[in-house]
């Protein structure tokens, strides 16, 4: 389908092969084939968003059940971007902003996430020297999941002071509002 929103196989390896890894049991691994993705074959090219969520979803509850499902899912989101920080495109990724301040990071956040999806769109809206919002055409419980994602990037990039609020979200995206301390010279 010409406009099907996929997620591409290096996101996937990020979460399920290096940042799960040996945390997936047998039983998850079972769920994970029945929602489409079996991670006893070689990864697809890339898989629907829709395959994405239900994956997402059923890692989420299985490995944090004491937690609400939103919280579960934002901590998968930062679990994710320590696997992800481990795939050759990751660690390009990550050797570079490292390198950059908050403002020039955020910056770059649709490049970076376009390189993980094909439907990814940002908008950031600078509030001042430190803090901005960014916005994410992101819907259902993947808003979570980006939210640690978000603070996941941040904490990686060696910004340890950073603060990642979701303050609104609808039916066509949700908005977070970040803010940090200026490092000093």
């Amino acid at each position: 389908m010409k406009n099907e929103r996929l997620v591409f196989d290096q996101t996937v390896e990020g979460l399920f092969v290096r940042g799960l890894g040996t945390r997936i049991t047998p039983t998850l691994r079972q769920q994970l084939k029945q929602a489409g993705l079996d991670l006893d074959k070689r990864l697809l090219p890339a898989y629907p968003v829709e395959v994405w969520e239900r994956c997402v979803g059923l890692a989420a509850r299985s490995l944090h059940p004491e937690y609400p499902e939103a919280v579960a899912f934002r901590m998968l989101g930062e679990r994710h971007i320590a696997g992800y920080s481990e795939t050759m495109l990751g660690r390009a990724i990550f050797g570079v902003l490292r390198l950059m301040g908050p403002k020039r990071r955020l910056s770059r956040t649709r490049q970076n996430f376009r390189a993980g999806n094909n439907y990814q769109e940002v908008r950031i809206t600078d509030l001042g020297p430190t803090e901005a919002d960014m916005w994410l055409n992101e819907r259902g419980m993947l808003r979570h999941f980006k939210h640690g994602i978000v603070l996941g990037s941040a904490l990686s990039a060696g910004e340890k002071n950073t603060k990642v609020d979701l303050r609104h979200y609808d039916d066509e995206g949700v908005t977070f509002r970040i803010s940090w301390t200026e490092s000093k010279p």
